[in-house]
C-alpha cells in the first residue's frame, strides 16, 4: 500500500465517520430541543390553568 492509496483510504474513512456522526447527532439535538420546548409549553399551560382556576374561584366567592 503506497502513500496515495493510504491517504485516499483515510479521507474516505473520515468522510464516512463524519456522515455517521451527523446522522446520530442531528436527530438527538432535535429531540433534546423539542423536549425542552415542550416542557416550557406545558409549564406555561399549567400556570395559565392555575391562574384561571384561582380567578374563577375568586369570582365564585365574590358572588
Amino acid at each position: 500500500m503506497n502513500n496515495d492509496s493510504l491517504l485516499k483510504y483515510l479521507k474516505l474513512n473520515l468522510f464516512i465517520t463524519l456522515i455517521t456522526l451527523g446522522f446520530i447527532l442531528v436527530p438527538s439535538f432535535t429531540l433534546i430541543s423539542s423536549s425542552q420546548s415542550n416542557d416550557t409549553l406545558s409549564e406555561a399551560t399549567l400556570s395559565n390553568e392555575t391562574s384561571l382556576s384561582s380567578l374563577s374561584r375568586e369570582l365564585a366567592e365574590n358572588q
